[in-house]
C-alpha cells in the first residue's frame, strides 16, 4: 500500500511538473475588412507553464510592424491591391513548445462614405490623433458635442463646443487624451482632458484676435504655439509664462521633425529662435515632412503649392488652405492628393468643394466640405 501511495505521488509530480503548448486565451484585431492601404492593430495573450515567450508574426501581404517592447502586438498595414490575407503569431515557450493563431482579414478596395458623422450634422473643424500609431480624428460639429471619429466608432463626446481651431494629443502610457481648442474669435482656449475642461487665457492676445492654429513645440512639448490675426505667440507650462514671438499674421502652424513651422502673411517661418522667413510670400498653410534626415517645407503661398519654396511644375485644378501626409508618404491638398509624380483627385468629390482634409494614422482620408459634410476615403 506504500509503495503504491509512493508511485501516485510521483506521478502526480511528473504530471505537474509537465510543459504543454501555450495556451492563447484572448485575440484581438481592431479591423478585420480594412481598404487597401489601411493600418491595424492586432495582439494575442497567451499564458505558459515554462516561460518566457516568444512571438513570431507573419503575414501573407501588406506590411507588420511589431513593437519590440511589446512583441505580442503588431500593426498591420494592408496592401494596395484588395482580397484575402492573413496574419499568423506563432507563439513558443521556453522548452519550444508553440501555439499558432492566424487572423483571416478581408481586404476592400477604397470609396467614399459621404455625411460621416450622420443625422445630418455639420461639422465645424476636426483635427487628428497625430501621436497615435492607428488613431482617429477628432470632430468639432456646430451646437453639438465634439466626436472621436475612425474605423470602427463615432462617438458624441461630453463637451459640446464650437471650435474653430483643434489640437489633440494622446498620452502613450496612460491612455488619456487632451484637447485644445479655441473659438472663432477672443483669447480663450478650452483645455479638454478626460475629467477637466479648463480655460487657458491667452497672456498676449487680444480679445478681438482670432486663434487660427494650435501647435505644441517638438523640442519640449511644455511648450504651446499659439497662431492668430495678429500675432504668434508661446505658452511656458511649467513657469506659466505667455511671450510674444512675432506680430504677424498666423494662419498655419506644422509640427515638423525639427521644428515647429508657421505659415503667415509675410512667409514660412521656422520656429528655431530666427526671425526672419525662411521662404517669403504670402502663406495660408504649411506641412513639415522628415526625408531621409532632411526636412522638406511644403506650403500654400500665393495660391500656389509650393515645396521648399518652389512652386510644384504641377498644380492640383484647385488650391485650398490644407496640407497633409499619409502613411504612404503622399502630399494631400483637399481632395487632390500627390503621389510623386502628379495629383489624383478622389473619385466622387468632383462637384464637393472641399476646405479641409486630414490624414489619420490609421491610414483613412478625411474630407470637409464648405457646407459642413464630412466624407471619409
Amino acid at each position: 500500500m506504500k509503495r503504491l501511495l509512493c508511485a501516485c505521488v510521483a506521478m502526480l509530480l511528473i504530471l505537474g511538473c509537465s510543459t504543454t503548448d501555450p495556451e492563447l486565451t484572448d485575440a484581438s484585431i481592431t479591423d478585420d475588412n480594412p481598404v487597401v492601404g489601411q493600418r491595424v492593430y492586432a495582439q494575442v495573450y497567451a499564458i505558459t507553464d515554462d516561460p518566457p515567450m516568444t512571438y513570431e508574426w507573419s503575414a501573407s501581404g501588406g506590411t507588420l510592424d511589431v513593437d519590440g517592447d511589446f512583441p505580442y502586438t503588431t500593426y498591420w498595414t494592408a496592401p494596395m491591391t484588395s482580397g484575402p490575407y492573413t496574419i499568423t503569431c506563432r507563439i513558443l515557450d521556453n522548452d519550444g513548445n508553440q501555439a499558432l493563431y492566424t487572423y483571416r482579414i478581408e481586404v476592400r478596395e477604397r470609396s467614399l462614405q459621404g455625411d460621416v458623422i450622420g443625422g445630418g450634422r455639420k461639422a465645424i473643424t476636426m483635427t487628428k490623433q497625430s501621436d497615435s500609431s492607428i488613431g482617429g480624428i477628432w470632430v468639432s460639429v456646430r451646437d453639438d458635442a465634439l466626436r472621436f471619429v475612425s474605423s470602427r466608432s463615432n462617438e458624441g463626446s461630453v463637451w459640446s463646443k464650437n471650435f474653430f481651431t483643434m489640437l489633440a494629443r494622446t498620452d502613450s502610457y496612460t491612455g488619456y487624451y487632451t484637447i485644445w481648442g479655441a473659438a472663432a474669435q477672443g483669447r480663450d482656449i478650452s483645455v479638454l482632458t478626460s475629467d477637466v475642461d479648463a480655460t487657458l487665457a491667452c497672456g498676449t492676445c487680444l480679445a478681438t484676435d482670432t486663434i487660427q492654429a494650435l501647435a505644441k513645440d517638438v523640442l519640449d512639448d511644455t511648450i504651446l504655439w499659439v497662431g492668430t490675426d495678429s500675432s504668434l505667440s508661446y505658452y511656458d507650462q511649467v513657469n506659466d509664462f505667455w511671450g510674444t514671438f512675432l506680430f504677424v499674421n498666423v494662419h498655419d502652424l506644422s509640427e515638423g521633425p525639427d521644428y515647429v513651422y508657421a505659415a503667415t502673411g509675410s512667409g514660412i517661418y521656422r520656429l528655431d529662435g530666427r526671425l526672419e522667413p525662411v521662404y517669403s510670400g504670402d502663406s495660408r498653410a504649411v506641412l513639415a515632412v522628415g526625408n531621409d534626415g532632411v526636412t522638406d517645407v511644403w506650403s500654400v503661398t500665393q495660391g500656389k503649392i509650393r515645396k521648399n519654396g518652389q512652386n510644384l511644375a504641377s498644380q492640383p485644378s484647385s488650391v485650398v488652405s490644407s496640407l497633409d501626409l499619409d502613411i504612404s508618404g503622399n502630399v494631400w491638398c483637399g481632395k487632390y492628393r500627390w503621389d510623386g509624380s502628379r495629383w489624383h483627385q478622389v473619385p466622387g468629390l468632383e462637384r464637393v468643394t472641399v476646405v479641409k482634409s486630414v490624414a489619420s494614422t490609421e491610414g483613412l482620408i478625411y474630407f470637409l466640405s464648405d457646407s459642413g459634410i464630412l466624407y471619409r476615403w
